[in-house]
């Protein structure tokens, strides 16, 4: 390009290779955000299907057939969706590298490119200057510069790389102190219900509702929607949890047996998807 000095040139050629490796980076941002989203709608659409009325639906109805078929077929493309994330990761990083490299060390990145014949010289100076030099040659130079013209721009590259994985394992750590958290919040909300249905059957040998109990019949949290109906605590998630997809069902159930001597009876109901199960291995000995 006229105009252009070969240093500048190859800063140039290195602000594009970092240019691409923001567009390889923009776009493993992109497809996680669309894969989480996507992820979600298959465990909430499989989970519906999974019960008597979908399985039902999905048996009768041609638009729910389906819809189930394209939820399996998603379902088939998430694991190499997750692989392209990594590909497109491991391209913005060796991108950003070169770039850094590039701008770092303008002289010696023009020489490697046109040993690579990415690039050739215009001016017969400058072809004279290097005569038949090959890769080798030109990378048995690069070795030769000091370790301190190139710590930094490396020492850079490497920070970016290893902030990037800290944030994400600390985003992961976060997520699951809050599938904990919530987890936790569902139990003692069952627990406080078992521990009033005991008081209130101890006092008046009969369940009681949530009237009768001085608790609130419905309640929303961030995570759940909770209902006492009858003798009947239920807790539904509103979220998913890891591989528990949302509008999964807990539930306690009270109820007396026996005729002369009443006795209270708590029936604890987990989940039957195993991911469910899971999260509240102990549920069924909740309160005893």
């Amino acid at each position: 390009m006229k105009g252009l000095t070969p240093v500048r040139t190859a800063r140039l050629i290195s602000s594009l290779f970092a240019l691409m490796g923001m567009v390889f980076l923009f776009l493993e941002r992109v497809l996680s955000a669309v894969l989480v989203m996507a992820a979600d709608g298959v465990k909430l659409g499989l989970a519906r299907y999974n019960n008597f009325t979908g399985r039902f639906a999905s048996q009768n109805f041609a638009e729910d057939k389906k819809l189930l078929a394209l939820l399996k077929e998603v379902q088939s493309i998430i694991p190499t969706a997750e692989t392209a994330l990594t590909v497109l990761m491991v391209v913005a990083i060796v991108l950003f590298v070169i770039a850094v490299l590039g701008l770092a060390l303008p002289k010696q990145f023009a020489h490697v490119l046109v040993a690579l014949k990415l690039l050739k010289w215009e001016s017969d100076e400058v072809a004279a200057e290097e005569p038949g030099e090959s890769l080798r040659e030109i990378l048995a130079k690069v070795g030769n510069i000091p370790l301190k013209k190139i710590a930094v721009p490396l020492g850079v590259v490497l920070a970016i790389v290893i902030a990037f994985f800290a944030v994400s394992s600390c985003h992961e750590k976060v997520k699951a102190a809050s599938v904990a958290d919530s987890i936790e919040e569902m139990q003692q909300k069952a627990l406080l219900y078992m521990d009033a249905q005991k008081a209130y059957f101890a006092r008046n040998k009969v369940v009681g509702n949530a009237s009768a109990l001085q608790m609130a019949d419905s309640l929303s949290t961030s995570s759940f929607e909770y209902t006492i109906s009858g003798g009947r605590f239920t807790a539904v998630s509103k979220v998913p949890f890891e591989n528990c997809p949302a509008g999964t069902k807990w539930s306690v159930s009270a109820s007396t047996k026996g005729f002369f001597e009443k006795e209270l009876v708590l029936y604890r109901s987990a989940p039957k998807d195993s991911a469910c199960a899971r999260l509240t291995p102990d549920f069924k000995k909740l309160g005893r």
